[in-house]
């Protein structure tokens, strides 16, 4: 605003020297020259041109006065007077025939000066002079806009206070006092909510020397700025408003150099960065607020992140550091169990994760191999899980998660076991056991109701020779077949514990059970039932004690009910056999087998 104030005093000094110049003509030239005409041509600098024109009227009293000031014969500049006092200059500044400002005058005094832009033709500036020709108001249309959006007032001719309009919405926006000609203090309402979010204030030189912000708009001045010589030399913030800075900037030649923040608002700065060239260039932080700096940050030239250390258990040792290309990240290495030595690498590529590996037994060679997608999702993940220097086990996922599992068991180069997933859960499970590159031995984990069912199929026809089925990882189920045709010819129940509660049978390639055991909590055999014609119902109980036979009950004429009975002892001889003749559910006969050998029959 300085310089505004020196350019209308330097205007005010050409336009009395350009005034004065053609009126010493008029008044000194002999008054019978200009009066012999009403109109006046003449050559001032003798080119050969006409360059001045002055017009009388009929008392010979200069009433306009019209100049051509580039010598292209076309007058652009006009000078109005009344009663010999000039009342109105007009001028064409950039000689393209329009009239762009205008001067008014009272009493041979300026007081009012008016100017149109030359592109649009619109006015867009004016100014008011006091009666000593000194400004009085100024008003200015800086945004071509048509309004008037700066005002600048004047005491004495001296600039004392403006206003403007920044966002040409009608309402005032900056408000500026001024001391000497000099700023003072501004205040700066940016968004037109009626709220200053600015205060500047100036030194006796109209230099800034402190500035208070509100920066998040909430009424509450949290930045405060202060300056030496006009130039930034330090800057605070309060972001919480409770009297103490979480943020301290300093600055030199309007950079900042250093930087101190207090992220949990305790009073201590806990992370500090250097600059150079108004660009980071180091970083210290204490993540945990133990003052202890525990994460440090290098930058390169350009201000990004060019390498970080970090120690993230807080032990005073430096576990993880990542390296960045132009603040992208490229490699990674961490030490993940606290021992000191970075077993693990994560290398990125376009700042995303493409490939990380582990070092399990620290001998400098990769044990594990993590692949990663475009999505950093795990595509495949290979392992050499008995650390002998061959990979053994190979994992593949599908959208990031788990789908697949091979694994070398025998470590001989080929793969003996694969694992197969549905939404990260078990489903099938298969094994070649004798590496002959057949995998004979299913296991299924999606057989409700049974947790884990394994299947043996050894010459993979398809139809498994032995199925196990377990719940809770004990075995309750057993199928045998075989013959390998698909029939299953033995059946075996088992209880919660894992104890043989029941068994079928199918003892004679029948198609179906014939016969099924009933066990104790020994195992031991209790009770037999068998289906001897093969028509579904059972026609023979066998019944043990300690594992051997004591009686047999069978069905002859298949009415389900017993008409026979065997006594046997200990040894399993029959010692006592009856029979039920009228098929009345009670004995008839009875034969007793003698210690001789012999049977002898007894009646009712």
């Amino acid at each position: 605003m300085q310089i505004t104030s020196r350019l209308i005093t330097h205007y005010l000094i050409l336009f009395f020297i350009m005034l004065i110049i053609p009126v010493f003509f008029i008044t000194f030239l002999p008054g019978q020259i200009w009066a012999k005409e009403d109109i006046v041509s003449r050559d001032t600098d003798e080119d050969g041109k006409i360059d001045q024109i002055a017009c009388f009227d009929k008392r010979s009293k200069l009433i306009r006065l019209e100049s051509d000031s580039n010598a292209d014969e076309i007058m652009d500049r006009f000078q109005y007077y009344e009663d010999e006092q000039i009342k109105r200059v007009e001028r064409d500044s950039n000689y393209d025939q329009k009239i762009d400002i205008w001067d008014y005058f009272e009493t041979g005094k300026r007081i009012r000066h008016e100017r149109a832009s030359t592109e649009t033709s619109r006015l867009n500036q004016i100014i008011q002079f006091d009666s000593e020709e000194r400004p009085l108001k100024m008003q200015k249309d800086t945004s071509a806009d048509g309004q008037f959006d700066s005002i600048y007032y004047f005491e004495q001719g001296k600039l004392s206070r403006s206003t403007k309009d920044t966002d040409c919405d009608g309402k005032v926006n900056v408000w500026q006092t001024y001391r000497d000609d000099k700023p003072l203090e501004r205040r700066t309402d940016s968004d037109g909510d009626g709220q200053i979010e600015r205060m500047t204030f100036f030194d006796t030189q109209g230099l800034p020397k402190k500035s208070l912000h509100d920066l998040d708009r909430d009424g509450s001045m949290e930045v405060v700025r202060t300056y030496h010589e006009g130039m930034l030399c330090e800057q605070k913030k309060d972001l919480d408003q409770d009297g103490k800075f979480e943020i301290v900037t300093q600055f030199e030649n309007n950079e900042p150099v250093k930087q101190q923040k207090d992220a949990n608002a305790d009073g201590r700065f806990d992370i500090i960065t250097w600059f150079e060239n108004g660009k980071p260039h180091y970083q210290e932080k204490d993540t945990n607020f133990d003052e202890k700096k525990d994460v440090f940050v290098y930058f390169d030239a350009k201000g990004f992140v060019e390498k970080t250390e970090e120690d993230t258990r807080y032990t005073g040792i430096i576990d993880r550091i990542r390296t960045y290309s132009n603040a992208v990240p490229a490699k990674e290495i961490y030490d993940a169990d606290g021992d000191r030595f970075k077993e693990t690498e994560t290398t990125f590529k376009q700042g995303k994760v493409f490939r990380q590996t582990h070092d399990n037994n620290k001998n400098g060679k990769p044990d594990v191999t993590i692949y990663f997608n475009d999505r950093e999702e795990r595509e495949k993940v290979e392992s050499d899980t008995n650390l002998n220097g061959k990979l053994d086990t190979w994992e593949y996922y599908r959208k990031g998660k788990l789908s697949r599992i091979e694994k070398d068991d025998e470590g001989d180069g080929t793969i003996g076991l694969k694992i197969f997933f549905k939404n990260e859960k078990k489903q099938k499970l298969i094994r070649d056991k004798d590496n002959d590159g057949r995998f004979e031995i299913t296991q299924w984990f999606n057989k409700s109701p049974w947790s884990m069912v394994m299947e043996l199929d050894t010459d993979l026809n398809g139809k498994p020779e032995g199925r196990y089925c377990y719940k809770e990882g004990v075995l309750r189920l057993k199928e045998i077949d075989e013959y390998g045709n698909g029939n299953t010819d033995l059946q075996e129940h088992y209880n919660a514990e894992g104890k043989l509660i029941r068994s079928q049978e199918d003892e004679e390639g029948a198609g179906s059970f014939t016969i099924t055991w009933f066990y104790n909590d020994a195992e031991e055999a209790i009770r037999a039932e068998k289906d001897n014609n093969h028509d579904n119902c059972i026609d023979t109980w066998y019944h043990y004690e300690k594992g051997n036979l004591v009686r047999v009950e069978e069905d002859t004429n298949v009415d389900g009910k017993p008409d026979l009975w065997e006594e046997y002892d200990e040894s399993e001889a029959l010692v006592k056999r009856a029979k039920d003749l009228n098929y009345d559910g009670e004995a008839d006969i009875w034969e007793v087998e003698s210690e001789e050998g012999e049977s002898e029959q007894v009646g009712k």
